[in-house]
This record gives C-alpha cells, sequence and structure tokens, in this order.
C-alpha cells in the first residue's frame, strides 16, 4: 500500500508511529482518540499502512500501541483494542 493512496486519510492523524521504542526495541504506535473520532475503516486503513511500514526486522520485535482515549468514550476505546487484536496478528 502506498501513501499516496490513503494521504488524505493519513493527514487526519488517526495514528502514528512515533519514533520512539519501548525496552526490547519494539516501535511505540500511538493512537489518539477523540470525541470526534472517524470512522473505523479509516482506522483500519491508517493501521494497515503503518503497520506495513518498518523492516520485518523490526516487525519481528513487536509493538507497543498507546492508545490514548481520554477524550473518547470507553466503547470506542474498546472496539479499536479488539480491531488491533485482529489486525495485528500478535505483533502488538
Amino acid at each position: 500500500m502506498e501513501a499516496t493512496t490513503i494521504l488524505p486519510i493519513l493527514k487526519k492523524k488517526l495514528a502514528f508511529l512515533s519514533g520512539g521504542k519501548d525496552r526490547r526495541s519494539g516501535l511505540i504506535l500511538t493512537i489518539p482518540l477523540s470525541s470526534d473520532q472517524t470512522s473505523m475503516e479509516e482506522l483500519s486503513a491508517t493501521l494497515d499502512y503503518l503497520l506495513s511500514i518498518p523492516s520485518e526486522k523490526c516487525k519481528a520485535r513487536g509493538f507497543t500501541v498507546i492508545v490514548d482515549g481520554r477524550k473518547s468514550q470507553w466503547n470506542i476505546v474498546k472496539t479499536v483494542v479488539l480491531m488491533l487484536q485482529v489486525q495485528t496478528h500478535n505483533m502488538v
């Protein structure tokens, strides 16, 4: 997947790789949820793209995901966490 195909969605900053790493050198993926969260389909497309960027070596170390749900409702946070479990196939 190329960034140009989902550029309008990426500009919404639904999720991002900060460049930071956790203790085991896994990449940190942040999802800042808000009360005006867009569709789960757009978030899913963003995650597909972001998870395809790192090398296989980086993917093997896994990811740490920070879901910032302070400005969102619990049911949205729960839906995002469930979606992550399905989408990442144990990379998180």
